[in-house]
């Protein structure tokens, strides 16, 4: 049976949210405003999951989805919005999180918005189903396979591996399998690693296969297996990332951040914010894309292995004791207060989670500075109350959406103790 629902408004995951009869709705792919017609389909949390059946009264700010696979790909949650209101509630998302934390914050920097067609990273999925192969996107909340002809987020260089997925790997998985393809697009080329659900070994031929496929995609570099124990395939040319006059070598299947023009926005924040700064830590470093190649040193703590390795790579390359790289879960151990005392500056990017048990230790600091990149607004708003519990202000957040079209937003923000003495851009 169906239901007429008043959509009031877009909740965090991307869906509508309504009240009918006492009852809380969420229905995906409708609009503020919208008079639509659903059909419940199940509970979830205190609401109950309805799918759309028809828009009886559309918003105006309802536009065509650019993707032909909208809806049916997990990918994309918001393709139907209007580009300026979608922002504005990505930022209306960070405000919220702030608020219900307590945590009083400045105007912010004009948002970077997303854009099509800039996303260099990507995890597909490719499954063998007899003689084809799927590639694309699961299905939204569902295992399923959208077998993507065209994507309207990913560059035009990863749309364009998919044809050569489904080649090659329909004569390597077993039918039925699956595996993960987690491709970057960095600035030697594409670092694709395939990562079956399954192990099993490859044979000569899947081999030869495999370099083959690598030639005719013009892949920079190819690995099979996790990224703990990735099996080079073949390397033609040795993926790199440039960082100011720092050159990375990146593990396979590395975090890139997704788009370059919201990883510079954020490299010039961090620059412009610490300006003046000799000594930074670098706090859930990844491979240092915050902080590589700026003119200060930096002392990196990251957990991954593969990460620090690249890391003290391009250190070396560096020269000069720039870089020191410290292999470290700040989750277990955090670094302590007295240690964070020696350092001009702080740096953190941690994941969804966020950094409570470091966030605390930055708060007992005397660290003049701190710049959070943030991807999850409500962990972020818990350690922002931390850090002004501890004596710090909010001075300056810059929302970015590099995750186009989906409920997903990130931020990067300046804590201080005292006034910058660096001029204000």
């Amino acid at each position: 049976m169906t239901v007429t629902l008043n959509i009031l408004e877009i909740g965090a995951r991307g869906d509508g949210i309504a009240e009918e009869d006492g009852k809380r709705y969420f229905v995906p792919f409708t609009l503020p405003g919208e008079i639509v017609e659903a059909e419940p389909r199940d509970r979830r949390g205190e609401g109950i999951v309805a799918d759309l059946v028809e828009v009886l009264a559309p918003s105006r700010h309802r536009e065509p989805a650019p993707c032909k696979h909208f809806i049916a790909c997990g990918g994309c949650a918001l393709q139907h919005w209007r580009a300026d209101v979608y922002t504005g509630w990505k930022i209306e998302l960070i405000s919220r999180a702030l608020a219900q934390r307590g945590v009083a914050a400045p105007v912010f920097e004009p948002a970077l918005a997303g854009l099509p067609q800039e996303r260099r990273r990507a995890d597909f999925v490719v499954r063998r189903q007899g003689r084809r192969a799927l590639a694309g996107f699961h299905e939204r909340a569902s295992p399923n396979v959208v077998d993507l002809e065209m994507c309207s987020v990913v560059t035009p260089r990863l749309a364009a591996l998919l044809p050569h997925l489904r080649a090659v790997l329909v004569g390597i998985l077993p039918d039925g399998g699956s595996a993960d393809v987690i491709a970057n697009d960095t600035d030697a080329g594409l670092d694709v690693l395939v990562r079956p659900h399954k192990r099993f070994v490859l044979s000569l031929e899947a081999n030869q296969a495999l370099v083959a496929f690598a030639e005719s995609a013009d892949l920079a570099r190819l690995s099979w297996g996790d990224r703990a124990t990735a099996e080079p395939i073949v390397t033609r040319r040795q993926p790199r990332l440039v960082f100011g006059d720092a050159s990375l070598e990146p593990p396979p299947g590395a975090f890139l951040q997704a788009t370059r023009r919201a990883e510079g926005a954020m490299r010039d924040a961090v620059a412009s914010w610490l300006e003046g700064a000799k000594r930074v830590a670098d706090l859930f470093a990844g491979i240092g894309t915050l902080t590589l190649g700026r003119p200060w040193r930096t002392t990196l703590h990251e957990s991954d292995k593969p990460s620090i390795a690249a890391v003290e790579a391009a250190g070396r390359r560096l020269g000069g004791g720039r870089l020191t790289a410290v292999q470290r879960d700040l989750f277990r151990r955090p670094v302590m207060a007295a240690e964070l005392d020696a350092f001009d500056a702080a740096v953190l990017d941690p994941p969804r989670a966020g950094a409570a048990a470091q966030a605390v230790e930055l708060g007992l600091s005397k660290v003049p500075r701190i710049v959070y990149g943030s991807c999850d607004p409500g962990s972020f708003a818990r350690d922002a109350r931390t850090l002004l519990d501890g004596g710090y202000r909010l001075e300056r957040l810059l929302p970015v959406d590099q995750f186009l079209w989906s409920p997903h937003v990130e931020l990067i923000a300046l804590f201080a103790r005292a006034p910058l003495r660096s001029s204000r851009t």
